[in-house]
């Protein structure tokens, strides 16, 4: 792992404990999004406040995780530099990725006056949808 004294465990437990924060997190804005889904009718609304939830929890579990690899990375002078952009370029696809993979297996959210479904059409790109969203919310479409 390019020089680094620790564990393929080690790494990996510290990815783990990224991934259960992020769990943690959107587990404790669930009553949020039930809140907004209960009082507000809007789904463009709604569909923007939970990737603006999805987002931040995501945020802070790779700010943990980079934080954690910086702390491993301490001790070990060699490699520190190349195992630091390396992250950075996997935690860039990850996000990259994490978006549009959450995107097209989302069974959360169903389109008003259809019928639940766990797996529908894949219509386009989360990027655009979210354009559209914010640009029809904003009253510009």
């Amino acid at each position: 792992m390019f020089g680094s004294k620790k564990t393929f465990e080690q790494f990996l437990t510290l990815l783990m404990t990224a991934m259960a924060l992020i769990a943690v997190l959107l587990f404790g804005f669930a009553p949020v999004s039930l809140f907004f889904l209960l009082s507000i009718n809007n789904y463009q609304f709604f569909v923007l406040l939970n990737v603006v939830i999805f987002a931040v929890t995501g945020f802070l579990g790779v700010q943990f995780f980079y934080q954690g690899m910086n702390f491993l990375s301490e001790e070990d002078g060699e490699g520190k530099e190349v195992r630091l952009k390396i992250l950075r370029f996997w935690l860039g696809l990850y996000t990259f990725v994490g978006f549009q993979l959450g995107w097209t297996l989302r069974p959360f959210f169903g389109a008003p006056g259809e019928p639940f479904q766990i797996f529908r059409d894949n219509q386009d790109n989360f990027y655009l949808t979210i354009i559209n969203l914010i640009t029809s919310l904003l009253g510009f479409k």
